[in-house]
């Protein structure tokens, strides 16, 4: 191997790599000298450092993708014959000279793009970026003339490639000169450039690779833009357009399920015994209550990761799977028989939130909409305080810039919680549960008004990391146990400790909440996000319980309904009518399903990924787009067996569960589009 060569190629494409970082640091320093008030310079000095740090991180990334071409000679020349030494050089100085110049303008085109389209949107590039090559082309050329200064812009351009060629002049130089001999040492100790730059390229030794969240160190959102570069920006832009692609048609949607009409979609799903549920814009009223009236009691939801209804119905003595919980049960209702939304966390976030079956809306271009169906209206229209609170980065998924369109005042995550606790742990995807709870507690104390808080927790989550103050209680899985389980124990025993662990945080917070003054006048709901399907296998006849979530609520004496039945058919849809109706009086909302507690519901259902649909005689399930119909095996409903498909009884599921689908994605249809219209 020519050892010799590929140092000097090495040493001196990293002379061009530093040129690109500090084309990038530059840019971000006028980023920030740009668009930073005074206030940040003082208060949030050393985050903006830390800011600056995890901006290099990205930058190295996006140089390293810039740079494969370089690497493959860099490869190539540690087999290069000595006579050939000097061609292979001048062929490398040559390319390299054109290839970077034109690289280092693309990534400047991008910094001077990505540095007005903050100007203009008060954000670095993101969906809205791609709706330009969607718009008039000649007035977008127009603006671009008139409004930007093409002359600066200009002469921007002129000093970096003045820049470079100077630069570049001293690399090349370098470069064609005759390769020293060295030691063999030193040629092998730079043979570590591959394992680093594959290490540049990911951004990161940890488990994920540079995401999004990686850029929320700060309460600050300007802070926190300090850590994005242009090309990441537009990458993570253009991955959401192309995975999140969603067209409000209405006639389309009618059309293509067979409906003629919105009314028609209507009866369809109300059918002929069903009462006056909704108008024709999907909204229902709670009743009139003057108690409701003078005692508005706080709610506080809690979308839990991955709790799941089958772990509850494991949980014993030696696997003891739900902790403290498991005592603090007899005080809440449990709704044993009731569905997830969906299976991921994303999508059931925002069914929770605004009742779509179209996702995913925040990483759409129709993020900004705000919706009808928002569950925070009924709360802000009957005067209380709203909030979204979680553990994780604020702005996972795009979450934040969707959030504050619906109706949330208040909307932190992970660096508030750390603000306010300093030793907080955390792991990959943020603060654990118990300081959630803890901050959520903090929260209901600050003010006398009512509080709605929507919790989302992350600790359930892979890796299965649990903080060190937990005091875990035994578990141990019999051999019949060990069969069941499709992963190793060890990932199996971090699940089981790590769902004990969410599970008697969230009692902590129940029975805290519960034995103090806020108890008497706080509503707590809970349940998980969706079922956790990566432990134990599930067969057809157990589609169910593989979707299968616990909803359990925390309701104070003065506020407790008359009916109950915890074994009735529920999912998501139902927890905010029931919301509603146990705290609001005269509330307008978003039907999405029935109250929990009414005895007067004539028919129940439960219903997953809107795919899945069960009632108390059995259950559909879409497979690749085909329908498999399954009726219950027992009264505890755990276990289904197949029936027929074309009874009347699968087909009158099936078609409840298709006009329950297009009748909510019509009103999400309509939203978009009213807000589409208010935007032209």
């Amino acid at each position: 191997m020519n050892l010799n060569l590929f140092r000097k190629t090495v040493c001196n494409g990293l002379n061009y790599f530093l040129f690109f970082v500090l084309l990038f640091a530059v840019g971000r320093l006028v980023f920030l000298f740009s668009y930073g008030v005074s206030d940040i310079f003082e208060n949030e000095k050393w985050k903006i450092v830390e800011a600056f740090i995890v901006g290099a991180r990205f930058d190295v990334s996006a140089i390293c993708y810039g740079f494969l071409p370089l690497v493959l000679f860099w490869l190539t020349s540690l087999f290069i014959p000595k006579k050939n030494e000097l061609g292979f050089s001048r062929f490398y100085a040559n390319f390299a000279h054109y290839y970077l110049l034109f690289v280092a303008l693309v990534f400047l085109t991008l910094i001077i793009i990505d540095y007005f389209f903050y100007q203009f949107f008060q954000s670095h590039i993101n969906l809205l970026f791609f709706g330009i090559f969607n718009d008039d082309t000649a007035a977008v050329l127009t603006s671009v003339w008139t409004d930007y200064p093409l002359f600066t812009i200009g002469l921007v351009y002129i000093l970096v490639i003045v820049s470079w060629l100077y630069w570049s002049k001293r690399v090349k130089r370098k470069v064609v000169k005759p390769a020293q001999s060295r030691a063999k040492a030193y040629g092998l100790i730079v043979l570590l450039i591959f394992p680093l730059f594959f290490v540049g390229m990911r951004g990161s030794v940890g488990v994920f690779t540079l995401r999004r969240e990686h850029t929320n160190i700060s309460k600050n959102e300007f802070v926190n833009s300090l850590c994005y570069n242009a090309l990441y920006s537009l990458k993570f832009a253009n991955s959401e357009r192309k995975e999140n692609a969603i067209r409000p048609d209405i006639e389309r949607e009618l059309t293509s399920n067979g409906f003629a009409s919105v009314e028609e979609v209507q009866l369809g799903y109300k059918g002929d015994s069903e009462g006056n549920l909704f108008d024709q814009d999907l909204f229902t009223k709670t009743k009139h209550s003057e108690f409701l009236q003078q005692n508005p009691p706080n709610v506080v939801f809690l979308q839990m990761e991955s709790m799941s209804n089958h772990y509850f119905d494991l949980n014993s003595e030696t696997l003891n799977l739900l902790g403290d919980l498991s005592e603090e049960l007899p005080n809440l209702y449990y709704f044993k028989n009731s569905l997830s939304a969906y299976n991921g966390t994303i999508q059931t976030l925002e069914d929770f939130l605004i009742g779509t079956p179209k996702t995913i809306i925040s990483q759409s271009v129709y993020f900004d909409t705000p919706f009808a169906s928002s569950i925070a209206l009924p709360f802000k229209n009957s005067g209380y305080e709203t909030y979204f609170l979680t553990g994780a980065s604020i702005s996972w998924r795009n979450i934040d810039n969707m959030i504050k369109h619906q109706k949330f005042d208040v909307i932190q995550g992970k660096n508030f919680i750390q603000e306010k606790f300093p030793h907080a742990e955390e792991f990959a995807w943020g603060v654990h549960d118990g300081y959630l709870f803890d901050y959520i507690r903090e929260t209901l104390k600050e003010t006398k008004k009512p509080k709605f808080i929507f919790g989302l927790t992350i600790s359930n989550h892979t890796p299965f990391e649990i903080p060190s103050y937990f005091k875990k209680k035994t578990i141990t899985m019999s051999e019949d146990m060990k069969k069941k389980i499709r992963v190793d124990e060890k990932t199996a025993y971090a699940n089981f400790y790590s769902h004990q662990y969410a599970a008697s945080e969230l009692a902590r917070f129940i029975k805290e909440i519960r034995n103090s003054p806020l108890g008497e006048h706080t509503i707590i709901v809970a349940s998980g996000d969706h079922n956790i399907r990566q432990v134990l296998e599930y067969t057809p006849e157990e589609g169910f319980l593989k979707r299968s979530v616990p909803i359990l609520m925390y309701i104070p004496e003065k506020y407790k309904p008359a009916f109950f039945d915890g074994t009735v058919l529920a999912s998501h849809k139902d927890i905010f009518p029931t919301i509603f109706n146990l705290s609001l009086s005269d509330a307008a909302y978003f039907y999405t399903g029935d109250d929990l507690f009414d005895p007067a519901v004539e028919h129940r259902f439960a219903l997953n990924d809107y795919s899945f649909i069960a009632d108390d005689k059995g259950a559909i399930a879409i497979e690749n787009n085909q329908p498999y119909y399954y009726t219950w095996t027992n009264q505890e409903k755990r276990k289904l067996q197949v029936g027929d498909n074309t009874s009347s009884h699968a087909l009158y599921l099936q078609h409840k569960m298709q006009a329950y689908t297009v009748m909510k994605t019509v009103e999400i249809y309509k939203s978009i589009n009213q807000h589409q219209q208010k935007k032209k």
